[in-house]
């Protein structure tokens, strides 16, 4: 029994030394090998954190020569940090921003809204603060003191808003179908994108990449450490064909010559002149160098005042050189004769006779003005005094649909190329349901159910000068990234190719040429121009029956070497002579830069 008893003893002893031996190796192991386990376990328990985006700068919107049109501006938004850092209190902090007027008087309601969502984070207080605002606050120690963060961001301003608004766009906040779009790319749901005109087509390339910080708030002494997770990016520069200069004359000469009309002409000759568009491109490039529409808006003041201008007589939001359409009444003439010269229909030579009506109908007989012409008249002939009469009997043997074909490879009822949304247009068939053989003569004067764009006329003054080669027109030109490097840039593209080559359009330039010389506003040029008119009737009339027009103009320079196209319409501009001031001026501007 006594060795039984010594066994048990031992037996007990051993146990409880092994026991305590094991919890002395726990003990070790917790205080020693997993100290920095648990203490790091202890500091995240205590310690909370919250992400700060960091705004990237838009991309410029930059012309030919480099000029800014479009950048951002940075100004400063204000947000209350929360818990408030060591050695500050969240009392005081908000009895300085009431006394500074920043926070809004509920500023108490909505920290208290915000500290029941959150334990840590930055209240959004202020946005735009103005310099004087940044300086009071800084003067206060607040920003230094992390009591609160300024931060800072780009807002998109235009440095001339009334240079091209409808083309150059603007940004906004997305909706939400642009949202559930967008928010795969990483964008913040508050973020502004493009909207239209070029801010929207070239979204991707000018949009910057935001950045993150960290931000980790220990929650007992309030104390914060920042941590940058990635850096902000700069969107990308977008450089157009637009010439800044250009432009600005552009829109000078319109505004003036419509005010003019308004002001010497009798009604219905150009005294109700109200709206137009003007456009110049690069002959060879396809560039678009200015592209005007009136009336038009300024980019600065366009949110405050979208309400006048969405209702606003003359629709100044509307884009008319991609979106407008008109008839292009005679300036249509060179595509007929064009068509005709390439199917063999008539020849340079061929003759129509001119008695000022054309009497091929019994039942309907159009007339004629017999304007510097009459009896036989050539095609080059036709086309300098812009004979109705040849083109009715010309357009009728050659057939509505020839002639809108070969119009179409020229650019009128056709897509331009650019990057921008624009209204097709469309020109008269056959096949249209309201078609009848009289229509088809309205046709070929430029009437009929004819509609096309300012810019589609540009484009196909752009292939007449290029003897029937249409280039895709561009806006942009390249883009370049934060570090000046070419990442994308336009390249020629042709379009379209109407048949005959100079044997076509040769004379049909000599008659565009000739008839530039009518025109004593063109004849006094410094550049040697070619143009055509039309001078299209609109549904409205005068007391007397008489219709309005619109003037319409096309026209390039120098002749023998063409350098630019242009084309101009002015709304109940009476005769297309009436847009010639527009296009002199144009030419001027090229003759004093020297670039023709």
């Amino acid at each position: 029994m006594k060795k039984d008893g010594k066994k048990r003893v031992w037996f007990l002893l051993i146990f409880c030394t092994a026991v305590f031996a094991a919890f002395l190796v726990r003990l070790y192991w917790m205080q020693f090998t997993m100290a920095d386990h648990y203490a790091k376990k202890l500091e995240q328990a205590s310690q909370t954190s919250y992400t700060v985006r960091i705004p990237a700068a838009r991309g410029s919107i930059v012309d030919r020569s480099g000029t800014a049109l479009v950048q951002d501006a940075t100004v400063y938004d204000l947000a209350l940090c929360v818990p408030a850092p060591p050695d500050t209190e969240m009392a005081q902090t908000l009895q300085t921003l009431k006394e500074l007027d920043l926070g809004g008087k509920d500023v108490e309601t909505q920290l208290a809204a915000f500290c029941s969502a959150v334990s840590a984070g930055e209240l959004p207080l202020a946005e735009n603060l103005t310099q004087a605002q940044c300086q009071s606050l800084l003067a206060a120690g607040l920003p230094q003191s992390g009591a609160v963060r300024l931060t800072a961001r780009g807002t998109r301003t235009a440095v001339d808003g009334t240079l091209a608004p409808q083309l150059l766009g603007g940004v906004g906040a997305m909706s939400a179908e642009q949202w559930a779009q967008k928010k795969a790319q990483g964008l913040a749901m508050d973020e502004s994108i493009g909207q239209w005109g070029l801010e929207a087509a070239w979204e991707d390339a000018l949009r910057g990449r935001a950045g993150s910080l960290k931000v980790t708030v220990d929650r007992s002494s309030g104390g914060r450490t920042e941590t940058i997770q990635s850096t902000p990016q700069a969107g990308d520069t977008l450089h157009l064909y637009l010439d800044a200069d250009l432009q600005r004359t552009l829109r000078s000469a319109l505004q003036r010559q419509i005010e003019t009309l308004q002001a010497t002409k009798p009604e219905g000759k150009g005294k109700e002149a109200c709206a137009g568009a003007a456009v110049v491109v690069d002959v060879q490039t396809g560039g678009v160098l200015a592209a005007v529409s009136l009336p038009d808006y300024d980019l600065a003041s366009w949110r405050q005042n979208y309400a006048a201008l969405a209702t606003a007589q003359g629709a100044p939001l509307v884009n008319r050189v991609l979106n407008g359409q008109y008839a292009p009444g005679s300036a249509f003439k060179p595509a007929v004769a064009a068509s005709a010269l390439a199917a063999g229909i008539i020849t340079p030579q061929s003759t129509v006779n001119c008695g000022g009506r054309y009497t091929y109908y019994a039942g309907y007989q159009p007339r004629c003005l017999q304007l510097g012409h009459r009896g036989a008249v050539s095609m080059v002939t036709a086309l300098r005094h812009s004979c109705n009469i040849y083109f009715y009997d010309v357009g009728r043997r050659l057939g509505v649909d020839t002639f809108s074909a070969t119009a179409q490879q020229l650019g009128l009822g056709a897509p331009c190329g650019t990057e921008l949304p624009e209204t097709t247009g469309r020109l008269t068939w056959s096949t249209d349901e309201n078609y009848q053989a009289g229509l088809a003569l309205m046709a070929a004067i430029g009437q009929g159910n004819t509609s096309v764009s300012p810019l589609q006329l540009a484009a196909y003054a752009g292939a007449l000068a290029r003897d029937g080669q249409r280039p895709a027109l561009h806006f942009a030109q390249s883009i370049t990234d934060t570090a000046g490097n070419i990442t994308w840039q336009a390249q020629p593209d042709v379009l379209a190719q109407a048949p005959g080559g100079a044997a076509v359009f040769a004379p049909i330039r000599e008659g565009m040429a000739q008839m530039a010389q009518t025109l004593r506003t063109l004849r006094e040029s410094p550049i040697p121009l070619a143009c055509k008119t039309g001078s299209p009737q609109l549904a409205g009339t005068l007391a007397d029956g008489t219709h309005y027009t619109n003037s319409v103009l096309i026209g390039y320079g120098p002749v023998q070497q063409p350098r630019f196209a242009a084309a101009v319409v002015i709304e109940y501009g009476g005769g297309g002579s009436n847009a010639a001031p527009v296009l002199r001026a144009a030419a001027d501007w090229f003759a004093a830069a020297g670039m023709a």
